[in-house]
């Protein structure tokens, strides 16, 4: 074992399981493999290695995985740190090695000097990782802070240009589409069923059928987004009171108590997840609104939508409410960043929710790759009904920095479902309506509401009238010759050009 696996067998806590643990194996030079990073034996640390050695190569060679190196630099004496950096005092990886001792220790290493001299460096290496603005700079090792958050919240994601350009060619249609003088006439309608369908599928992801007062409620919170507000613990009180369904379970801060989340089974099988301890809340809430709040780095808009999103219900700061306002967020983010077009003085919505609710298994899967190792972290013991204790036997950094990969990978996916498998096709779905309803109307004296049922009929039914419908008593005084006609009519006006369907979430997450 070598790297983090050998660590994670010195450090005296529970952690997740090495994602892509690196081993010697038979290679001429390191491979990045499926589950393994191969290294070849003269690369890697010997048998007598010590736990610096260990965090050295994993700085070197392995994905940033910040809660573990924390954990095995507590581990290593400052004697030893700062012997090391005697030897080799501008060294990046014993600099960026030092900086993390400090975090770890929350003191500053003892060193010799005021300096270790040499150029700035980077924690996070901008060719292997997205990055954000510097939050921090540490004078006396000259290592820049630069994730995607701050240190108290700062997901990890691989660089990934494939995925980026998939977004940019999303927000690039989007642009499109929004600004095609053809689609001016239906683009107020879309929207307001985007909105609509965004609202209701949000609830229903909860299996939750909002009342029409919170639908309106709902549908304001997303209006207002246009206003770019930054996110702070009041206003997030505010989108809390909005989006849950009772008025008792509304609530004015963030939690001061733990929860969980609890879904069939018996004692303490049912607890499916349990985020972080209520105490160490408010750092965590703060890193993580600061990263949402800031505009600074290469981050791509639905790679920082996702970390919002997916960040805040990891976290899960409110007792009731939190699924729904976390897919609030990721739109919250997309309006920050000023990336979706305007229609009137309404900013475009990518119905999420929509793509989400059709992919709802692998939403779960998704979510379940950070919480499912997350819940074996903490012993939870059956008490009596709904009564659990719970003991946390990791570090709270795992909630701090975890790695976003898949969270990213899904919500660009929903991104690309929801522009074409929403918006556009709803945009061709009116314009064919309106086509047949006007060819309709024009050769028929019917009354709208039947002109309406008849292409929702033959529409439905595949361009062909159903048989039973022909004796509704809508069409009494129709003759067979003229619902055949109008069936050719709806036939006709729905014959568009199909659409290539775009890679669906499932897709993403194999790719």
């Amino acid at each position: 074992m070598i790297g983090y696996e050998f660590l994670s067998t010195r450090i005296p806590l529970r952690l997740p399981p090495v994602a892509r643990p690196a081993q010697v194996r038979p290679v001429t030079r390191i491979e990045r493999l499926a589950d393994l990073l191969a290294v070849p034996r003269h690369v890697a640390p010997g048998a007598d290695a010590t736990i610096l050695e260990h965090v050295l190569f994993a700085l070197k060679h392995e994905d940033m995985q910040m809660a573990l190196l924390l954990e095995a630099l507590r581990l290593v004496s400052a004697e030893e740190l700062t012997a090391a950096l005697s030897a080799q005092r501008t060294g990046s990886y014993l600099r960026k090695a030092a900086f993390l001792w400090e975090k770890a220790h929350g003191r500053e290493l003892p060193m010799p000097w005021d300096s270790t001299g040499g150029n700035y460096v980077d924690l996070f290496d901008a060719t292997d990782h997205y990055v954000g603005p510097v939050w921090e700079r540490s004078q006396r090792l000259r290592v820049n802070f630069n994730g995607i958050g701050p240190f108290d919240f700062c997901p990890v994601v691989r660089r990934d240009d494939a995925l980026a350009q998939r977004g940019q060619q999303v927000l690039d249609r989007l642009q499109a589409w929004a600004s095609d003088p053809g689609h001016q006439g239906t683009l107020e309608r879309v929207l307001s069923w985007a909105y609509l369908s965004e609202t209701r599928d949000s609830f229903a992801i909860e299996q939750e059928t909002p009342s029409p007062d919170k639908e309106r409620a709902f549908l304001q919170a997303l209006a207002h987004l246009r206003d770019r507000r930054p996110l702070s613990e009041d206003y997030l009180v505010e989108l809390q009171n909005t989006v849950i369904s009772s008025p008792l379970r509304v609530e004015a801060q963030f939690r001061i108590e733990q929860n969980w989340l609890q879904r069939g089974g018996h004692g303490a099988l049912a607890v499916r997840y349990v985020p972080p301890p209520p105490d160490r809340l408010p750092a965590l809430m703060d890193g993580w609104m600061r990263m949402a709040n800031s505009q600074g780095g290469d981050v791509p808009p639905f790679v920082r939508a996702a970390l919002v999103s997916f960040g805040f219900v990891y976290l899960h700061p409110f007792m009731d409410g939190n699924g729904r306002l976390s897919r609030l967020l990721a739109h919250h983010s997309l309006n920050l960043q000023q990336v979706l077009p305007v229609i009137g003085e309404q900013p475009t919505l990518l119905p999420l929710s929509v793509a989400m609710k059709r992919h709802e298994a692998l939403y779960l899967a998704t979510l379940e790759s950070f919480s499912r190792p997350a819940r074996g972290l903490w012993d939870v013991t059956y008490l009596a009904d709904n009564v659990f204790a719970f003991e946390f036997m990791s570090t709270p950094q795992i909630y701090a920095h975890w790695d976003g990969d898949s969270a990213a990978r899904f919500v660009t996916a929903c991104a690309e479902q929801a522009l074409t498998q929403s918006l556009i096709d709803e945009t061709l779905f009116i314009q064919s309506h309106d086509r047949a309803f006007e060819r309709i109307d024009r050769e028929f004296d019917l009354p709208n509401r039947t002109i309406n049922l008849l292409i929702q009929w033959i529409q439905q039914n595949g361009g062909r009238m159903p048989a039973r419908r022909r004796q509704a008593s809508e069409l009494a005084l129709m003759k067979a010759e003229q619902i055949d006609r109008i069936e050719a009519i709806v036939a006709t006006s729905f014959q568009l050009t199909s659409l290539a369907p775009p890679t669906s979430p499932q897709q993403a997450n194999e790719a």
